[in-house]
């Protein structure tokens, strides 16, 4: 049983200290993007669409006169459940631009798709990025199904979330959203999909849906579509405007010959995200980031931002609060922001118990203090329950966590270690 902190102090000293250096917690863009996509092929196999981006700040470029140069070799792998390999293919992609500030951007992508033609079954997709003249290696991989679109029955290919399309005469001109974040302030956005019929009805019926949580709906379209064989194409336009930001799946039903009545034939299904580009990478829910903020401002504050229905003005309000709140600091409030989500991650990634990390007193410390110059950690000793000790040397603080219960629920204990003022807002450690 502790009984009081000088015991626990004595005893920390006649003991080996376990100590550890945190690092800062920081969320990092993945170094390349790629999507899969499966439709039918002209055979019986079944056809892989691989999508393809990089950005040119992920790229070694090299001066080749007045122009820069970059070229990469892409390598991919389709292994299969036995572990055999199913598909392999290598190619280079060259990128060529006269402005070296466009050379660091991470905005401007050299993209590139392939196909795949496969047997029906499922597979893991092995991905890398090699570029020769820096050495430099990217490698991502992901689980692939490639459906088996012989059947007699109507079916559905995969969902292809648009970034845009255009229509010039009967050609259309598609670009595909591979990360699948939709801009929230935008009216709406395109999907594309490919329905493969069974016999030879003249419409299909077709319901797009778009579900929240729980899987609800909380939008839905059916209209009918003319009936075109072998391959019917489909564009659904599908409004946001309505839409908070967080994550959503769009799901497609396939009713035949063109009545709601009739069962569903085929379905598909995607998910995608609604996302707010000046928010922090680590903010999914303005809701929750909301309430995340109770260790800085009061729960008027909070309520007030999660009573705003409108997904736009829930935004403005969110970052109205955190422009006032960056006039304490000399830092732009976008910064401050990603600092103190990037705190409130950490700590649901490494504090969590029976609830969210950010919610314990590690993670409240943490996310005020960021990560302490020493911890000092006894989870075993014989004479008191497991505790650990953070350092803060440049801020003159110190805090004991004790775990009461021996479950890993390390509580602050009273009274604070604490050389200066009482806790009081985010107070960057540098």
């Amino acid at each position: 049983m502790i009984r009081t902190i000088s015991s626990l102090l004595l005893f920390a000293f006649s003991v080996s200290a376990q100590v550890e250096f945190q690092r800062p917690y920081s969320v990092t863009a993945p170094q390349f993007y790629f999507d899969v996509l499966n439709f039918r092929s002209s055979t019986s196999q079944s056809r892989i669409d691989l999508y393809f981006q990089i950005p040119y700040s992920r790229l070694h470029f090299m001066r080749d006169g007045s122009n820069f140069v970059s070229s990469y070799e892409i390598r991919a792998r389709l292994i299969d459940k036995n572990r055999a390999v199913a598909h392999e293919e290598s190619w280079e992609e060259t990128e060529i631009t006269r402005g070296f500030d466009e050379t660091t951007s991470d905005f401007i992508l050299s993209s590139c798709q392939r196909h795949f033609i496969v047997d029906p079954g499922s597979y893991t997709l092995f991905l890398t990025v090699h570029q020769p003249e820096s050495g430099d290696s990217f490698s991502e991989s992901c689980e692939v199904a490639a459906r088996d679109f012989s059947s007699p029955s109507a079916s559905i290919s995969d969902i292809m979330i648009l970034l845009t399309a255009s229509r010039t005469g009967e050609k259309r001109t598609i670009v595909p959203n591979i990360r699948r974040n939709v801009y929230s302030q935008s009216d709406s956005f395109q999907v594309f999909f490919e329905v493969y019929p069974a016999g030879s009805s003249d419409s299909l019926y077709i319901t797009t849906e778009v579900l929240g949580s729980q899987d609800k709906a909380v939008y839905s379209n059916s209209r009918r579509v003319k009936s075109v064989l072998p391959v019917t194409r489909v564009f659904q336009e599908l409004p946001k405007t309505s839409l908070a930001m967080g994550h959503y799946k769009i799901r497609v039903l396939l009713r035949g010959p063109d009545n709601e009545g009739n069962p569903v034939m085929a379905a598909s299904s995607r998910a995608f995200s609604i996302y707010f580009p000046d928010l922090p990478p680590t903010v999914t829910d303005l809701d929750e980031a909301a309430e995340q903020m109770i260790f800085i401002t009061g729960s008027s504050t909070i309520d007030s931002i999660k009573s705003e229905t409108d997904p736009t003005a829930k935004e403005k309000k969110f970052l109205g609060f955190w422009r006032h709140y960056r006039s304490k600091f000399s830092t732009d409030s976008r910064v401050l922001m990603e600092e103190y989500y990037s705190r409130v991650a950490y700590s649901n990634e490494n504090f969590a118990h029976f609830f969210p990390g950010w919610k314990s007193d590690r993670g409240m410390i943490y996310i005020l203090f960021g990560p302490p110059d020493e911890v000092e950690r006894y989870p075993f000793n014989i004479d008191s329950k497991p505790y650990e000790i953070w350092q803060y040397y440049r801020k003159s603080r110190k805090f004991l966590f004790v775990d009461e219960t021996g479950l890993g629920d390390y509580r602050l204990y009273t009274p604070v270690w604490d050389s200066n003022s009482p806790l009081s807002g985010m107070d960057f450690v540098r």
